[in-house]
């Protein structure tokens, strides 16, 4: 995809799910192993629609921007555009399907992108997201051709949108030598990573070393993740080593101290390094999934692509009222039509995360490697990835470290001996109602018994020195509010210090099943005593809050029963 060099928000994608299966896992490993490869005698049984990637010239097929010039797209009606991709300078007329790269550059809202075969039904999936106004956003993609060669492009909302082609895929009936995806047997290995002094500068290039990682002389493309740490605006460029740096790009960063990572397929110039430029400069991490052989390997049908239109097969909000949390690992089947598929091309999305963190796809059942897929960095952060992950008899496997909901859309399989899974699928945490016993604010000097009531006893509790429920809420790991009074000069002054609390600290409330709920302070005022008010203090930060609340005076200090200051914390962990 070419830089952008403009703003856009994104969207929020939603919808219902459509095939699911759960089970999860979790451990280490540093293993680098390759799938063993097929025998040529397993041409006989070649599926219809095997393929082999084709490299072209990255080109622009779509803007929509009216300064950009005109494009060859075609709008079907007002929220999608047909783009033809086979007639194209370089692509062979057989193409059926393709590599993308799609930016988001400038919506009024939230908002996605759906990229789908054209002439087909809308699908329940999406490839781009934006979630706020503003917002500069690429993924790459792959889509099955459709009608005429062609693909279509739904936008939820009003945005610009640029698509970029990076590849296609040509069908075969036999064993070939080329363009078959090998992919480490294990998952993806990190490759390269530059914190904590080493990151680059504005405006430089760096070249990354794929051979520890197990990439093969003789490759024609290296299939890498690409992650952008803590890094300044700009744009990021994975290209071949020995070559000028294509006028494209691989991920863009549209604020300052953002992480984001994108996937990306990177031709190899005879050489076993790749070139990685940073416009605004940032930390690098590079993951190497896997690679695509060269005319030199031996003819063989493992790694041939079967296209597919896209297909929800894990979306855990349909399994799950309140996201996972941090350390679950869902695992589900990748819906492949064949025995032998090795491999799964995914889109990734998180959404309503309960804190920062990262989402790891790897084998299901085998040992969980050091990469990454997907980086979180708000809270109220949608984001995608692509992702092509290697896969055993039990499929794929999603962990995220800090909890959130996690999706993955399929549009296709590579062919392959499946890995066999050697681990027990994991039981995730799922915490149920339960009543809130103690709350906890060293920083405060907090440390008192939580008293559940209607508000007419709040003063009877308030008084005898317990933080009392400002309501009979008094729930943990159940969507709402938690609301405690406490005073601040008399009934042994439980919150006498509360003021002490400022957005970013932390506090805590002990369960009735013995496990302790955090919250980290995202909003600390002083209101009127209006318990409407007050809740609609915590409402935006949903979906689990708590709220200390205590008489105040207006500039936050002891005592005055005019005011209350109220310290809002959002749910974050469970330990």
């Amino acid at each position: 995809m070419r830089h952008v060099a403009l703003t856009g928000p994104l969207p929020n994608f939603i919808r219902t799910t459509r095939r699911l299966l759960l089970a999860g896992l979790l451990s280490l490993t540093s293993v680098v192993a390759v799938a063993p490869e097929a025998s040529p005698a397993a041409a006989a049984a070649l599926p219809s629609g095997s393929s082999t990637y084709v490299a072209v010239t990255p080109q622009r097929m779509a803007d929509t921007r009216p300064s950009q010039g005109s494009y060859g797209y075609t709008m079907v009606n007002a929220s999608t555009m047909r783009i033809a991709v086979t007639g194209r300078e370089g692509v062979p007329e057989d193409a059926i399907a393709a590599v993308v790269n799609v930016t988001i550059i400038g919506s009024g809202a939230k908002g996605y992108i759906t990229v789908f075969p054209s002439g087909q039904a809308l699908p329940t999936t999406s490839n781009v997201n934006a979630d706020a106004p503003g917002r500069t956003v690429a993924n790459m993609a792959h889509v099955k051709l459709g009608t005429n060669g062609s693909i279509d492009l739904f936008r939820s909302g009003s945005m610009n949108v640029a698509v970029d082609l990076v590849g296609v895929y040509v069908p075969v009936t036999a064993a070939v030598s080329s363009g078959r995806l090998q992919t480490l047997a294990a998952g993806a290995q990190r490759v390269s990573d530059s914190r904590p002094s080493n990151a680059l500068g504005a405006n430089t290039t760096r070249t990354i070393d794929l051979a520890p990682a197990g990439l093969p002389t003789g490759a024609s493309a290296a299939l890498v993740n690409i992650t952008a740490v803590t890094a300044f605006p700009g744009f990021w460029t994975a290209f071949p080593s020995g070559t000028s740096r294509p006028n494209v790009s691989t991920l863009n960063i549209d604020t300052v101290g953002q992480t984001r990572a994108a996937q990306a397929i990177v031709p190899l110039n005879g050489v076993r390094t790749i070139s990685v430029y940073a416009s605004g400069g940032g930390h690098l991490l590079v993951d190497l999934v896997g690679w695509y052989t060269g005319d030199g390997a031996a003819a063989m049908t493992d790694g041939l692509f079967l296209p597919a239109a896209p297909m929800r097969m894990l979306d855990t909000r349909a399994l799950r009222t309140l996201a996972p949390w941090g350390g679950s690992t869902y695992e589900f089947q990748v819906g492949a039509p064949v025995a032998n598929a090795a491999a799964a091309v995914m889109n990734l999305t998180g959404t309503q995360p309960w804190d920062k963190g990262y989402v790891t796809a790897y084998p299901a059942g085998l040992g969980r490697p050091n990469s990454s897929n997907l980086n979180v960095t708000g809270w109220n952060q949608t984001i995608a990835n692509h992702a092509i992950t290697r896969v055993t008899t039990r499929g794929a496997a999603l962990f995220t470290d800090a909890g959130l909901h996690m999706i993955a859309d399929v549009a296709g399989w590579f062919l392959g001996t499946p890995s066999a899974p050697v681990l027990a699928a994991p039981s995730n945490p799922n915490y149920t109602p339960n009543l809130a016993l103690r709350v906890n604010a060293s920083k405060a000097y907090v440390n008192t018994a939580v008293k559940a009531s209607s508000s007419s006893y709040l003063d009877y509790w308030a008084d005898r020195g317990y933080a009392a429920t400002w309501s009979d809420l008094a729930n943990v790991a159940t969507p709402g509010n938690v609301m405690l009074f406490g005073h601040r000069t008399t009934g042994s002054a439980p919150f006498r210090y509360i003021n002490l609390l400022n957005v970013g600290d932390s506090f805590s409330i002990l369960g009735s099943d013995g496990r302790t709920y955090h919250y980290r302070v995202v909003d600390d005022r002083v209101t009127l005593p209006s318990y409407s008010t007050i809740a609609g203090l915590a409402a935006a930060h949903g979906p689990m809050t708590a709220q200390l609340v205590a008489c105040s005076k207006l500039d936050g200090s002891a005592t005055s029963t005019k005011y209350r200051l109220v310290i809002t914390g959002r749910l974050y962990a469970v330990t």
